[in-house]
């Protein structure tokens, strides 16, 4: 009986070893370099004003991978444990650049969506055509309720992380993929010191 307990005692430790943790802290580097420069944050109506618009669509070759990043870092997290590469001939469209990297977002082949970045060094000529830079808000605000950071915001087909009421991250921008949409709030923080950034929803933020 004692050795039952044990074994199961241990199994639960080990799952909740393996469960993503809360994204603690705000994060430190912005493109691999330099600081993130967080104000203070402003209202909803403003928030809102912070668009992520993807539309510029990329043709991409039937051979074509790309690693892709929760964040504009290379040392980042990765969805897919670590391996989350832009590999499709479906296309991909993008939103904009953040210094050399680029905002993408694709169909996975088994399924679902990513929203994530892609660096500069890595694309073809065809790729990196055209686009605009970002908007991004970069305010510090603080979380109303515990909630989970998604880089899918069509169908939340894999989730990153899990942040607690009254962590604080840094709030980047809006996003609702059509009329009718989830509103979410894309932003940014750090999970096991590494940068991560994702969409968690909109009334999440304690505006």
């Amino acid at each position: 009986m004692k050795l039952k307990r044990f074994c199961l005692a241990l199994t639960v430790a080990l799952l909740l070893l393996a469960l993503p943790m809360s994204a603690l802290a705000l994060s430190e580097n912005k493109n691999g370099a330099g600081t993130v420069s967080a104000s203070a944050a402003g209202t909803e109506r403003q928030a809102r004003e912070y668009v992520i618009k993807f539309g510029v669509e990329h043709a991409l070759g039937e051979h074509d991978k790309y690693p892709v990043y929760s964040a504009p870092d290379l040392n980042a997290v990765r969805g897919a444990n670590g391996k989350a590469m832009l590999a499709t001939s479906g296309g991909a469209d993008s939103a904009g650049w953040e210094g050399a990297w680029l905002l993408m977002r694709y169909e996975k082949n088994n399924g679902g969506y990513r929203v994530g970045w892609v660096p500069k060094n890595k694309l073809n000529m065809i790729t990196i055509e055209a686009t605009r830079s970002v908007n991004f808000a970069y305010w510090t605000v603080t979380l109303a309720e515990d909630c989970a950071l998604t880089d899918d915001p069509l169908m939340e087909s894999e989730i990153l992380a899990y942040a607690d009421r009254g962590e604080q991250l840094v709030y980047l921008a809006y996003y609702r993929y059509g009329t009718k949409g989830k509103e979410y709030a894309y932003v940014r923080g750090e999970l096991n010191g590494q940068p991560v950034c994702g969409f968690i929803p909109f009334s999440a933020i304690d505006w």
